[in-house]
C-alpha cells in the first residue's frame, strides 16, 4: 500500500512538474513574441464565410505576397504584415470565387470576409499553416469537403462519411461493404471520432452499413492518421474530425431526402437575422414509420435507426459566438413470438406461450462552445460537453396455462402463468471540460495550447431478473433479482498540450508539440508524455518533403470477438493490471504540387505498438465482461508501408487514385497466442488500391465512379484433427491450429456508379440520383465459414482430412434510386 501511494504521489509530481515547464516556457517565449510583435506591423483578422448562408469556412486562405494565413475549425484568420502602406489581399476557398481586397494598413484590422460559392472546384491558396492538405506543414492529415462527399457514389446511394474516408490510402475496411475503420494497422477501437471536437463510441447503424454522421448536417471532414495534433489524444491509429452545419444566417434553405432504404430531412434558417441561426436535420430507416402498423399485423420483428443533429449559433458580437449542439442517434430492433396450444398434455387445458427479445443501442451528445477572439492575435474556445453511449437488451417470457373445467375428475377451470424479465445494460458516460488557444505572436508562429479535463463513467454491465408465479389469481412466488457482473468504474482524465508551427525559414517549417495526460482509475495514475514533431522542407518548383513522428496512448478498449462491430461489444477501461496502448510513428514523405489543380504524394511509415490486446484461444466477451482482464493477453505489434495518393482537385473532373501497400504484425511474448512467435494481424492487407472519378456534365448532370481493390485479409483455420478416446470411451476429435490468422482470404474488388440529374424548379432544386454498388456483381465474401470433413480409413490409422471454405456474399450487385428536393 505505501509503495502504491508512493508511485501515484511519483506520478502525479511527475505530471504537474512537466505541466508547469510547459506553461512556463509558453508563457516565456509568449512574452518574447509580443515584443517582437510590437515591432513587426500589424494585425488583420476575422473570420471567412459563405457569402449565401453565413456559415464559416474551415482552411480558407487569406494571403498577402509571400505571407499567408488559413482559418482554423472555426472560421477565424489571423495575418500580420508590415505595418504602412498599401496591401493586398487575397482570400480563397475550394470551390469558392476568389476575392482580392486592397487596404491601407495602420493599424490592426478586423476585416470579415464573405466568398461567393463559383461553379466549379477551384485550388485555394493556402500557408503551411493550413491544418491538412499537401500545403500544411503535418502530414497525413487529408481534408474531405463537403462536396466530394455528396458525389462518392456508395451503398444504397447514400453518401457516407465513413465510407469515403475508407477510399483514402492508408485506411481500409474491416469486413467487405461495412463502415468499419482500420487505420495503418490499428483496430476499430484505435480511432477518435469526433463530432464538433466530441468523442462517440459507436458510429455504425445496420452493423456497419451506414455511419451516424448524416450527410445533410455535415461541412467538413478531416482525417490525421499520422502527424497527430498535440490537442489530440486519447487513440493511437487516427482522429477523422466530423464538423457540422452552424446554420444559415439570413434565409431558410432546407432538403427532402427519399432513399431506397431512408428518408432524410434537413433545414436551416435564422432565427435572428443576421445574429442567430438553426440546423436541424433527421434521417431514419422507412421501418420506424410503420412500427404500429407491424404491431397492428402481428409482424413479429422490426428493426430501424436514426439520427437527430440539432445546432444553434449566436453571433453575440464580431468578438464573441455561442455555439449549442446536440445530437441523438438510435438502433432498435426487436422480435416476438407468440404460440397457442390447444391440445396441451392431455387435452385438459390452453397454453399460451408470448416472449419478446429487444436490443436498443446509440449516442447522445450535447455541447455547449464559446468562442472569444482576444486581439488579433488570440482566439480562444470554451467547451463544455456531455455524451453518452448506451446498449440495453430486454428479454420477457409468460407461459400462460389455462385448465379446462372437468366435473368427473373435480378439477375447476383455472389458470397458471409464470412470467420471466431479463434486462441487461452496458455503456460509457463523459463529462469534458476544455479550452483551446490559437495565438499568433508574428507571421511566422502558429501557437496552439489548451487543457482538457473529462470524467469517465464506465458500465460494463448490470443486469436485473425478475420471477413470476401465479396460480388462481394468486402470487406463488415474486422474485426479482438485480446485480451487476462488473461494477462501475469512473475514470480521471487530465490534459495540457503545446504546439507550434513554425516558419524557420522561407522553404522550412517546423510544427513541434507535446501533450501531457494524466489518467486515474482504481486507484492507480498513470502519466503519460505525449511528443510530436513535424518537419517540411520546401525544394522548390512545387517539391516539397516532410518528417513526423507521433506518441499516442488510449486508456479505453473495446471488447469484440466478432469481425464486425455488434451493439454488445463492451468498452472497457485500463485497469491497474492492463496498461495503456503505446503507439510511436514515424513517417515521412515527398510531395508535388507543381501542376496546377494537381496532387501527388508519396508517404512511407513504421509504427510500433506496445500494450495491444488479444483474446486469447477459446475465449469470447459476447455480453460478458467478467474477469474480462483474465481473459486477454498484452503484446506488441508492428506495422508499416507505403501509400501513394494522386489527386486532381480543381476543374469539371475531380478524384483521386490510392495506392497502399502495407504489413501489419502482432507478437505475444508470453506464449499465449501462436507461440510467441509473430502472425500477421486480422485485417493485415498487403494491396489496397482506390480511384475515384467524379465528372461534371453540364448544369445538369453530374457521374461518379469507385473502384477498389484490396488484398484479402486472415482468418483461422485448423489445419488437422488428432482423434482422442475419453475415459468414459467415447471418441472426440481436437483441431489442431499451429497459428492464429494462418489463412489468408481471396483479394476483393467492386465498381461503384452513380448519376446525378438536377432540374431547378421556381423555388428549389430537385436531384434524381441513380446508384450501381458492385456494379459487375464481384461475389467478395463477407463471411467465411470452415468446414471439416473427417475421413478414416479402416486399413490405415492415419486421419485423412480434406477442408472445405464456404463464403457468404450479403453485397452482391446492387442498384438503388434516390430523390432529393432542396428548397
Amino acid at each position: 500500500m505505501v509503495l502504491e501511494y508512493h508511485q501515484m504521489n511519483t506520478r502525479l509530481t511527475k505530471f504537474y512538474a512537466a505541466s508547469a515547464l510547459l506553461l512556463t516556457m509558453m508563457a516565456s517565449f509568449m512574452d518574447e513574441a509580443r515584443a517582437q510583435v510590437r515591432k513587426s506591423g500589424c494585425t488583420v483578422s476575422g473570420h471567412i464565410t459563405d457569402k449565401a448562408t453565413g456559415e464559416t469556412l474551415i482552411g480558407a486562405g487569406a494571403t498577402s505576397g509571400s505571407l499567408g494565413a488559413a482559418t482554423n475549425t472555426y472560421g477565424f484568420y489571423t495575418l500580420t504584415l508590415p505595418q504602412g502602406g498599401i496591401v493586398e489581399l487575397k482570400y480563397s476557398y475550394v470551390g469558392y470565387e476568389e476575392v482580392t481586397l486592397t487596404l491601407d494598413l495602420k493599424r490592426d484590422t478586423v476585416l470579415n470576409v464573405a466568398l461567393q460559392p463559383g461553379e466549379e472546384l477551384s485550388g485555394a491558396l493556402v500557408a503551411a499553416t493550413r491544418e491538412s492538405g499537401i500545403m500544411s506543414t503535418k502530414m497525413s492529415a487529408i481534408e474531405i469537403p463537403k462536396a466530394l462527399l455528396n458525389n462518392t457514389p456508395t451503398l444504397f446511394g447514400e453518401a457516407d462519411v465513413l465510407k469515403t474516408v475508407q477510399l483514402l490510402p492508408g485506411v481500409q475496411a474491416g469486413t467487405e461493404g461495412l463502415s468499419g475503420i482500420y487505420v495503418r494497422g490499428g483496430g476499430p477501437d484505435e480511432n477518435l471520432l469526433l463530432l464538433d471536437g466530441i468523442p462517440l463510441y459507436n458510429v455504425e447503424h445496420m452493423l456497419g452499413l451506414f455511419s451516424v454522421f448524416q450527410p445533410d448536417a455535415v461541412k467538413n471532414v478531416t482525417l490525421y492518421k499520422g502527424s497527430f495534433p498535440a490537442r489530440y489524444g486519447g487513440r493511437t491509429s487516427s482522429i477523422i474530425d466530423v464538423r457540422t452545419n452552424d446554420g444559415n444566417l439570413y434565409e431558410t434553405h432546407g432538403s427532402l431526402g427519399i432513399g431506397l432504404l431512408n428518408d432524410s430531412f434537413h433545414i436551416e434558417g435564422p432565427i435572428f437575422r443576421g445574429k442567430t441561426a438553426y440546423s436541424f436535420s433527421l434521417r431514419g430507416l422507412h421501418t420506424f414509420l410503420f412500427e404500429g402498423a407491424f404491431e397492428a399485423f402481428k409482424v413479429p420483428a422490426n428493426y430501424f435507426f436514426y439520427d437527430l443533429n440539432g445546432k444553434i449559433s449566436h453571433k453575440l458580437s464580431d468578438r464573441d459566438r455561442l455555439y449549442l449542439n446536440f445530437y441523438n442517434g438510435r438502433d432498435r430492433f426487436y422480435y416476438k413470438y407468440n404460440e397457442t396450444d390447444n391440445g396441451y398434455g392431455t387435452d385438459d387445458g390452453t397454453e399460451i406461450l408470448d416472449e419478446k427479445t429487444t436490443i436498443n443501442w446509440g449516442n447522445t451528445l450535447t455541447s455547449l462552445r464559446w468562442n472569444h477572439v482576444f486581439n488579433g492575435k488570440l482566439f480562444a474556445n470554451a467547451t463544455a460537453a456531455y455524451t453518452k453511449y448506451s446498449m440495453v437488451m430486454g428479454y420477457r417470457s409468460r407461459d400462460e396455462y389455462i385448465y379446462h373445467s372437468d366435473e368427473e375428475a373435480g378439477v375447476n377451470g383455472g389458470r397458471e402463468v409464470t412470467e420471466y424479465t431479463f434486462r441487461y445494460d452496458s455503456g460509457i458516460r463523459d463529462l469534458t471540460a476544455k479550452i483551446d488557444f490559437d495565438y499568433t505572436p508574428t507571421p511566422s508562429n502558429l501557437v496552439k495550447f489548451g487543457a482538457e479535463f473529462v470524467h469517465h463513467t464506465f458500465i460494463p454491465e448490470t443486469y436485473s431478473t425478475t420471477d413470476l408465479d401465479i396460480e388462481q389469481g394468486k402470487t406463488l412466488v415474486d422474485t426479482t433479482y438485480e446485480g451487476s457482473s462488473s461494477t462501475k468504474s469512473r475514470g480521471y482524465e487530465v490534459s495540457v498540450y503545446a504546439e507550434d508551427d513554425i516558419s524557420v525559414t522561407g522553404w522550412l517549417n517546423v510544427n513541434p508539440g507535446l501533450r501531457l495526460v494524466l489518467f486515474r482509475i482504481d486507484g492507480r495514475s498513470y502519466f503519460s508524455p505525449e511528443p510530436r514533431i513535424s518537419v517540411k522542407a520546401d525544394l522548390g518548383g512545387g517539391v516539397s518533403l516532410k518528417a513526423a513522428y507521433s506518441v499516442m496512448d488510449q486508456y479505453v478498449h473495446l471488447l469484440s470477438s466478432s469481425t464486425i462491430t455488434l451493439p454488445l461489444d463492451l468498452w472497457v477501461p485500463i485497469t491497474k493490471d492492463i496498461s495503456p496502448v503505446h503507439s510511436s510513428q514515424y513517417s515521412a514523405g515527398v510531395y508535388y504540387s507543381g501542376i496546377p489543380g494537381w496532387e501527388f504524394s508519396l508517404e512511407g511509415y513504421w509504427k510500433d505498438m506496445k500494450n495491444i490486446l488479444e483474446y486469447k484461444g477459446g475465449v469470447s466477451f459476447l455480453t460478458s465482461s467478467v474477469g474480462w482482464d483474465e481473459k486477454v493477453a498484452m503484446g506488441i505489434g508492428r506495422a508499416y508501408g507505403a501509400e501513394v495518393f494522386i489527386q486532381k482537385t480543381a476543374g469539371k473532373t475531380t478524384g483521386w487514385l490510392g495506392y497502399t501497400l502495407s504489413k501489419s504484425e502482432r507478437r505475444f511474448p508470453d506464449g499465449s497466442i501462436s507461440n510467441g512467435e509473430w502472425y500477421p494481424y486480422r485485417y493485415d492487407r498487403r494491396h489496397n488500391i482506390s480511384l475515384v472519378v467524379n465528372r461534371k456534365l453540364g448544369q445538369r448532370w453530374d457521374v461518379s465512379a469507385t473502384w477498389t481493390y484490396a488484398t484479402g485479409g486472415t482468418t483461422t483455420i485448423p489445419e488437422r484433427s488428432v482423434g482422442m478416446e475419453l475415459p468414459d470411451g467415447n471418441f472426440v476429435e481436437v483441431e489442431y491450429t499451429p497459428r492464429r490468422n494462418n489463412y489468408r482470404l481471396p483479394a476483393s474488388h467492386r465498381l461503384n456508379l452513380g448519376i446525378n440529374y438536377h432540374k431547378q424548379k421556381r423555388r428549389g432544386e430537385s436531384i434524381w440520383n441513380l446508384s450501381l454498388y458492385n456494379a459487375y456483381n464481384r461475389l467478395n465474401p463477407n463471411f467465411v465459414f470452415y468446414t471439416g470433413e473427417h475421413k478414416h480409413d479402416s486399413g490405415s490409422s492415419a486421419d485423412k482430412r480434406g477442408i472445405e471454405l464456404t463464403a457468404v456474399t450479403i453485397l452482391p450487385i446492387i442498384p438503388s434510386f434516390g430523390y432529393t428536393y432542396k428548397f
